[in-house]
């Protein structure tokens, strides 16, 4: 379909049409995506390149990697809202800012729709060459409640921080000629507030049912932004794909690659729901740790403090008090010799680390101890 004939369906005697009470739902439901089609395709911006090849991968930007946008196929609808629903009533508390469940955790309708989705066809559109290996990441896979807060950037995030302020999804590996990617769908409507921002690239999307966004898990930048003053829940479902175009690998080692990932999201995924909304010790520790060095200021208070620490210890090896201490007891740290510079550093390193752990703990018990006696997050 040309632009313009998306251009005519949006004319206010289109939207009149549409309205006709004799128009079937199927109708509308075409012409609901035709709109939606039309409003990804009329997003310019000078930093990314159009993908033209029959790829849901739509753009292509030379640090943050390959993304697209788009609403699922007509077939896939039927099943979204009837998830969308179950999952909701089995929401804890719905004023939880995050809560998920793993797709290995579903059962019954909710895990043979998740299941249908994940398998889909489409998806295999995410591949840009004809010569392509693409295995699911199932045990990431999950489905989400989110409840951004209308003023969530005013107040302590915690855990929720990995997925509200600017972000990459992982930052330890890259492996040569293999891509993950991350495709979020919207199980619910009526989000007019809660946009994903894809920062790099210029691209914002309020995503409501249907819709869906693919990014690469490592390397693009993306945030929530909130602009209304109202919550707004939402269900959406979180697939994860390994690919690698005009493989030279085998699929064996694809799938090897592929549990890198799978055990950094668990491990990820577990100690950021600890540290969400939290109430504990243990919630305050993997909270604050989820959050704060995200923050430039954090990174730079914790480089000088730490290098602070490193160099104190230096200093009174060089004044001869660490002759004193206990740990050198078996070794010779007089002279300038490399082994002799070996255990200084390693001496210096170790009490560095101890001292900005035990601070560390100080402050996560001011946090714990704050929230117990005046209930403040």
């Amino acid at each position: 379909m040309r632009e313009q004939d998306f251009k005519n369906i949006i004319k206010p005697n289109g939207l009149k049409k549409l309205n006709n009470k004799n128009q079937s739902k199927y109708s509308k439901t075409i012409s609901y995506i035709s709109i939606k089609i039309y409003m990804n395709l009329s997003i310019l911006h000078s930093n990314r390149v159009m993908n033209t090849t029959n790829s849901i991968l739509t753009y292509h930007h030379i640090t943050d990697g390959r993304i697209g946008t788009g609403v699922l196929p007509l077939e896939l609808y039927s099943i979204l809202e009837t998830m969308a629903v179950i999952y909701l009533n089995i929401v804890p508390d719905k004023s939880f800012t995050t809560y998920h469940s793993y797709f290995s955790e579903l059962s019954g309708s909710l895990k043979s729709g998740f299941e249908r989705i994940q398998n889909s066809e489409f998806f295999r559109r995410i591949c840009t060459e004809k010569s392509c290996i693409l295995k699911p990441l199932i045990e990431m896979n999950e489905i989400y409640y989110s409840n951004p807060k209308p003023d969530f950037l005013k107040h302590n995030l915690y855990g929720a921080a990995a997925n509200l302020i600017p972000h990459r999804d992982c930052i330890l590996y890259q492996f040569t000629g293999i891509d993950v990617y991350r495709v979020i769908i919207g199980l619910t409507d009526f989000n007019n507030d809660t946009i994903t921002e894809f920062i790099n690239f210029g691209i914002e999307q309020k995503i409501n049912r249907g819709d869906y966004m693919i990014f690469d898990f490592d390397k693009t930048l993306h945030r929530v932004k909130k602009i209304g003053t109202s919550e707004t829940q939402r269900i959406l479902l979180k697939l994860h794909y390994i690919v690698c175009n005009n493989c030279i690998y085998s699929e064996r080692y694809v799938e090897f690659i592929g549990w890198f990932y799978k055990i950094y999201y668990i491990v990820a995924r577990y100690t950021e729901q600890l540290g969400t909304d939290p109430d504990t010790f243990l919630g305050f520790f993997f909270g604050l740790l989820w959050e704060y060095p995200f923050y430039p200021e954090f990174r730079v208070w914790f480089s000088t403090l730490f290098f602070l620490n490193f160099g104190y210890y230096i200093f009174l090896h060089n004044i001869s008090v660490f002759n004193n201490f206990s740990v050198f007891n078996n070794f010779s740290v007089k002279g300038n010799s490399l082994k002799t510079v070996g255990i200084i550093g390693i001496y210096s390193l170790f009490y560095s680390v101890r001292n900005i752990f035990l601070l560390y703990l100080n402050i996560v018990a001011f946090y714990n101890i704050r929230w117990i006696l005046l209930g403040l997050r």
